[in-house]
């Protein structure tokens, strides 16, 4: 008799259905991996456009500010450190964003220095 026995048929789909199933968790683990990064990318270039904002005002001092972006970002918090260094006219500033994914808190830092008479 040719063919297959039941045994053989059980077990080629067990080893489908073991494979299917690592197969979808590998593809539901690429999907929130994805997210992290999309989110990391928006938080890095927020950052990046707070700094700019920031190197334009004129009323700059040492200390902290923080707030939220506008929409479509409104998920994003900022705040921005500006501090001292021990070398004179040189100052440290820090933009820290902020938001929640899965039920934590990521966050994005960009750090520079500024050579300047005021902060």
């Amino acid at each position: 008799m040719k063919g297959f026995t039941l045994i053989e048929i059980m077990i080629s789909l067990a080893i489908l259905g073991i494979s299917f199933v690592v197969l979808l968790g590998l593809k539901n683990r690429d999907i929130v991996i994805s997210s992290e990064a999309n989110h990391i990318v928006v938080a890095t270039l927020l950052a990046r456009e707070r700094m700019a904002f920031f190197s334009l005002d004129t009323d700059k001092e040492v200390g902290e500010r923080q707030g939220t972006f506008e929409e479509p970002y409104q998920e994003y918090k900022w705040a921005i450190a500006i501090n001292e260094t021990p070398f004179p006219k040189i100052y440290e500033w820090s933009v820290d964003v902020l938001w929640n994914e899965q039920n934590r808190e990521e966050k994005v830092m960009v750090t520079t220095y500024i050579n300047s008479d005021k902060p």
